[in-house]
């Protein structure tokens, strides 16, 4: 777990150290373990590293390996099966670290080696034989890689921020992004970011630079496609164990995040349980407040006697921390939660530790989400009515409103997914032509992979990502190993929602080994903080820092806002961050 940097110079004038020291100094604390870089005719790699596998001095990046040199941000976690395949077929090894298995691989099966991986990973790959660069970003989009051309060179890093280093560099806004997430409270959906020409290397997909021609070519690799068979669930106990186990694979200590919800505690009891892997966990905790879990998380430590520690993030934490985290974030995000979870990732820093397990996407692939009955019911109509009816109204009763309710839930569910023009923004720039149009959801499988590729976990990635390489720790997420994705999405509906109750195989493959006060819970709140009670109590102060930020954002109708920010707060925080970030990165409006 790393952070990389690149510069391709296409007037094939070569890179100074300095060139790329200066934009790996910007992410040193993505690896505050050591420092790396290669620099060859007209291109230069970076790496700063965070020593998880193998932390001898051996497996140092930039790594070389003939003819290939590369600098990888992330983890192979079946590294161990493959480099017995590759030894098999006369490959030796120097190291015990995945990178170097990264590089055999590739040398043996070309680009098509990313195929069998299973991991996370944003590397670039120089490959002197084919006069190339190959970028490769993971299947899901958990590892970042950002890219940006100004004049002749063409520049990579994990983090945006590290394009300030750029001399020349002038970061403008792009506005239909930023209009996106003022207005609809969407961000990360596209390759496009909310800086003005620089861009994401999709999910799924490798950026081909033939050197020769200076031509950049995105090819995608994987996809998540509808089997016609649906399976029984019979082999979702096998495949989340060892999802969880080849994720405990590392040299340095290990601990997991453990929310009280069904996925964390999920994790944590399975590792205990069934991997004899006992680890501190980490709890955010609100002691009096509604929104506090804690109590249900503790139940998973007494069951297994396993050391908890409880962070409780204040209002006061907040407001010190906002500044530097919309720096660690790079661009706007959603809300209060980012910055507790970041406060988590803070405190796991503290205890030593390097490697945390989180839950992050069991809601996309179990139907963890209310909306799933919406899907679910779309499904079912045509085919099963009674059932979509009974799955509605049993939905509805376990979440207390009523049928009519419900049915106007789905119709409202629809109808937001035509937005409405937001006219305190005043600038128009064809916004309405490049916005980001929704798929259709038509079952279960559309939501669940319209919220794995499109709209929805990219936004939570970013989060995990940028908290927790913050303080040098690596964030690895078991309920997105592919195979595990894969199966769940092709899994019978009725598997994952039954009768209103959500995770279905879940909530059964972890009867006797869950507790059963976390089993048969139904009032999910996700991973929540008393944000709009502190919002609401303190309203003239957050409206002052709003006015603030506006000054710094001329293209909106600050009369006609400022009335609709003291009744919604998701709206008043989106403008407070959106101007702090104008403000942190110096952002030509």
């Amino acid at each position: 777990m790393c952070g990389i940097a690149a510069i391709i110079d296409y007037a094939k004038i070569k890179p100074k150290v300095e060139d790329i020291k200066s934009m790996t100094d910007l992410l040193a604390h993505r690896g505050p373990d050591g420092e790396g870089f290669y620099i060859e005719r007209d291109v230069a790699l970076g790496h700063r590293r965070l020593s998880i596998i193998d932390i001898h001095t051996r497996s140092d990046q930039p790594m070389h390996y003939g003819h290939l040199h590369l600098v990888f941000n992330g983890m192979i976690y079946n590294y161990i099966e493959l480099k017995d395949e590759l030894m098999a077929l006369g490959y030796e090894f120097t190291t015990t670290s995945d990178t170097e298995v990264i590089l055999a691989a590739y040398q043996e099966w070309d680009i098509a080696a990313f195929d069998r991986f299973n991991g996370m990973w944003a590397l670039i790959l120089q490959d002197d034989k084919k006069n190339r660069i190959v970028c490769s970003r993971d299947r899901f989009g958990i590892k970042p890689l950002y890219y940006t051309q100004i004049d002749q060179r063409l520049y990579f890093a994990s983090e945006i921020k590290a394009f300030a280093a750029i001399k020349s560099w002038n970061p403008k806004i792009n506005h239909t992004r930023l209009y996106e997430y003022l207005a609809f409270n969407m961000t990360d959906h596209t390759s496009e970011t909310m800086f003005d020409a620089v861009y994401q290397v999709p999910r799924s997909h490798h950026a081909i630079i033939d050197l020769e021609s200076k031509q950049m070519n995105l090819v995608q690799y994987y996809d998540l496609t509808r089997q016609m068979d649906q399976n029984d669930g019979e082999d979702f106990l096998g495949l989340f164990e060892d999802s969880i186990r080849i994720r405990t694979r590392t040299d340095v200590p290990l601990a997991s995040t453990l929310s009280g919800g069904m996925d964390s505690s999920s994790i944590v009891s399975v590792m205990a349980a069934h991997l004899k892997t006992i680890s501190d966990t980490y709890t955010l905790a609100y002691p009096g407040n509604l929104v506090d879990e804690s109590s249900y998380a503790l139940k998973v430590n007494h069951q297994y006697q396993i050391p908890s520690k409880l962070v409780t993030t204040t209002e006061d934490y907040l407001m010190e921390h906002i500044d530097e985290l919309i720096y660690q974030q790079d661009e706007p995000f959603t809300g209060a939660t980012v910055m507790a979870q970041s406060h988590i990732y803070h405190e796991v820093n503290k205890g030593g530790y390097k490697v945390i397990l989180g839950g992050q996407g069991g809601d996309e692939i179990l139907c963890g989400y209310d909306k799933f009955s919406v899907a679910y019911f779309k499904e079912k109509i045509k085919s099963k009515p009674l059932e979509a009816l009974s799955a509605l109204y049993h939905f509805q009763k376990i979440r207390s409103f009523g049928m009519v309710d419900a049915i106007q839930s789905i119709i409202f569910y629809e109808r937001n997914k035509k937005k409405k023009e937001a006219i305190w923004y005043t600038l128009d720039q064809n916004m309405k032509q490049k916005l980001f149009i929704r798929s259709k959801e038509n079952n279960v499988f559309d939501m669940s992979k319209n919220l794995l590729q499109n709209l929805g976990i990219s936004a939570l990635l970013r989060y995990e990502d940028r908290n927790s390489m913050s303080y040098g720790v690596e964030s690895r997420l078991p309920f997105l190993d592919y195979r595990l994705v894969e199966y769940c999405l092709n899994m019978k509906s009725e598997l994952k929602f039954e009768k209103g109750i959500t995770k279905k195989i879940l909530r059964k493959s972890m009867s006797g080994i869950v507790p059963d006060a976390i089993l048969n819970r139904n009032d999910k709140m996700g991973f929540v903080t008393p944000q709009y009670a502190w919002m609401n109590n303190n309203k003239d102060h957050y409206i002052k820092l709003a006015e603030d930020s506006l000054v710094k954002m001329p293209f909106i109708n600050k009369e006609m806002i400022l009335p609709i920010l003291y009744k919604n707060n998701d709206l008043l925080w989106r403008i407070i961050n959106a101007g702090k970030w104008i403000t942190q990165f110096n952002i030509s409006v």
